[in-house]
């Protein structure tokens, strides 16, 4: 059989047998990417949208708040921020003062009815209105601001077991780690914190009141880190007359106390209980105590006499021995007998 031959100066041609399934799975790869590219900048503008809400839009609508509520309560002459100049006179009775105050915070209750007192504290952000709700919804308040919002940071509030007039009163507040709310108490354990800010100011719908601290404690809420301390339940007691059982119960706020402040208390004081969310161990709360400053007395605390309290009596799972120290009586007769108080200025006990 003969070669067919070629014509001269053209090459020869090889068949070529194209790779269909190779292409096929370079398109699959290239649309994967394309989709994976798409999921992974969904996810970040998802996640940059909800940071940007939390650590922004959320924390400049808590703040509008708060300026809109201390805005109406320095017109209405209660003296939450830098007062309008002019809008209170310099020669005031004390009892003029006292009255002014509670007309603002009353004033308050246009805004909102459950408005019951301002607490403010000099030197922290912690000026705010105090809320309460009903008891059939008592913690409403945890995650809804004056205005019945919803809002992360909630508002301070007294418990809704609590009356105004009574001895003992327990207000609530979110500690934020962003600073807000009552973040600033937690720092009230060391004496250089409490020189700063001695004295507490807590006015009512009923009346305007000055609180020296005597107590700064933390405490447990799990029974697995010691026993615990039922503070909340015995802050709504309401005691009859000069009771040793108040009496008591003040000796176990103080014996926790990681400050000694130098103010006194017996039977006759009233006391105001600041309670959050502590982060030395998981549900740990710290709490801080003032009196009431008697009538006749003056505001000011001598800062000269807050020391660090070595003794202080913290939940067994604070040491390393996973014990408290056998340092305090169980009783408070027994501690004052043993000479163990200091601060006790009452005659219950003579």
């Amino acid at each position: 059989m003969k070669q067919q031959n070629m014509p001269e100066g053209e090459p020869q041609r090889v068949p070529v047998f194209e790779d269909i399934s190779s292409g096929t799975q370079q398109k699959k790869h290239s649309v994967v990417f394309v989709v994976l590219i798409i999921a992974f900048a969904a996810v970040f503008l998802v996640s940059a949208s909800v940071l940007v809400w939390e650590f922004v839009i959320n924390p400049m609508f808590a703040d509008q708040s708060a300026e809109e509520i201390q805005a109406v309560f320095v017109e209405a002459g209660g003296l939450a921020g830098t007062p309008v100049e002019g809008a209170v006179g310099t020669e005031e009775t004390p009892g003029e003062s006292a009255a002014r105050r509670v007309e603002a915070v009353q004033k308050l209750q246009e805004i909102n009815p459950d408005i019951c007192g301002w607490l403010r504290i000099e030197n922290t952000n912690i000026n705010q209105p105090v809320l309460q709700s009903s008891e059939d919804d008592p913690e409403y308040y945890l995650y809804h601001n004056y205005k019945e919002e919803e809002s992360k940071y909630g508002s301070i509030f007294l418990d809704a077991s609590c009356d105004l007039s009574a001895e003992t009163q327990l207000i609530h507040g979110h500690s934020m780690q962003d600073g807000r709310m009552f973040w600033s108490l937690i720092g009230f354990g060391s004496a250089e914190t409490v020189k700063q800010s001695p004295v507490i100011r807590y006015d009512t719908v009923e009346e305007a009141g000055d609180w020296k601290i005597v107590s700064v404690f933390k405490t447990n809420t799990d029974p697995a880190q010691g026993e615990l301390f039922n503070y909340v339940g015995q802050s709504s007691t309401y005691w009859t007359g000069r009771d040793k059982a108040k009496m008591q119960f003040y000796y176990e706020l103080m014996q926790r106390s990681m400050v000694n402040t130098g103010v006194d208390l017996n039977e006759d004081d009233r006391i105001i209980l600041l309670s959050t969310c502590s982060y030395e161990y998981e549900g740990f709360r710290t709490v801080v105590v003032a009196r009431k400053v008697r009538e006749g007395e003056n505001a000011i605390v001598d800062t000269a006499k807050i020391t660090e309290n070595e003794n202080a009596r913290f939940p067994d799972v604070w040491y390393a021995s996973g014990k408290v120290p056998d340092y305090w009586p169980e009783k408070f007769e027994d501690a004052l007998a043993a000479g163990k108080i200091d601060w006790y200025s009452g005659d219950l006990y003579d």
